[in-house]
C-alpha cells in the first residue's frame, strides 16, 4: 500500500467516533439502595372536598441491613401539635422479577403488605432517574390500579401516587398524594 494512501486512511480514522463499551444499566434495586440517608420534606395530599393540596412536614430515614435487597424506611410525620405519626416500611426488592414487596407499620393500624412491579422509566445516572411502581389495590374502598412515580434529581426526591378504577383508561388516573423530600444527611453507618 502506498505511503500516501496509508497516511490518508490513518488520518480518516482520527475523525471516526470512538465506540465506548456500553455500561450495563442500573437496576431499580441499585437505584433504590442509593436512597440510603436522611431526608426532609412534606407529604402532600388532595382534599377531596376542596380539591386543594395540603402538606404536612415529614422526616425520613432510609437504611439497609446490607444485603443488597432490603430497605428500611422510617418516616415521622408532623400531623399537628403533640400528634407525631411514625410509619415504618420494610421492603425487599427482587431484581430478577422486577418487584418490590413491602410491609408498612403504623401504630393503631393493621400492617399493610403489598407487592409492586417496578420499572426504570428514565435513567441518566445513579442520582437522576425515574422509577414507576404499579399494583392493584384499593382506593376509597374500591378496587384500583395504583401507580407511584418516583423521581430523583440529585438530592431531591418526589413520589407521586395516582389511582384509577381497575381497567379504566389512561385518562382516568387521578392524583392521590405526593411526598417531596430533600436529602439532609448521609447515613453511611446505617448501611452496615
Amino acid at each position: 500500500m502506498p505511503v500516501r494512501l496509508l497516511l490518508l486512511l490513518l488520518s480518516l480514522t482520527l475523525f471516526l467516533p470512538v465506540v465506548a463499551e456500553a455500561q450495563p444499566a442500573q437496576t431499580a434495586v441499585e437505584l433504590r439502595l442509593g436512597l440510603i440517608g436522611r431526608w426532609s420534606g412534606a407529604l402532600g395530599y388532595r382534599d377531596y372536598q376542596t380539591d386543594e393540596l395540603f402538606e404536612i412536614p415529614v422526616v425520613t430515614t432510609i437504611e439497609t441491613p446490607g444485603d443488597g435487597a432490603t430497605l428500611i424506611r422510617r418516616s415521622l410525620f408532623n400531623d399537628g401539635p403533640n400528634n407525631p405519626v411514625w410509619i415504618t416500611t420494610i421492603s425487599l426488592d427482587d431484581a430478577e422479577a422486577a418487584t418490590s414487596t413491602s410491609a408498612s407499620f403504623r401504630a393503631g393500624k393493621a400492617p399493610d403488605l403489598s407487592t409492586e412491579a417496578v420499572e426504570v422509566a428514565a435513567l441518566v445516572d445513579s442520582t437522576h432517574w425515574t422509577l414507576i411502581y404499579r399494583r392493584v389495590g384499593e382506593d376509597d374502598d374500591a378496587p384500583a390500579d395504583i401507580r407511584i412515580t418516583e423521581t430523583r434529581d440529585g438530592d431531591a426526591l418526589v413520589e407521586i401516587k395516582e389511582v384509577r378504577p381497575v381497567g379504566a383508561g389512561d385518562d382516568a388516573w387521578r392524583f392521590r398524594n405526593q411526598t417531596r423530600l430533600t436529602r439532609i444527611a448521609d447515613q453511611g453507618a446505617a448501611s452496615n
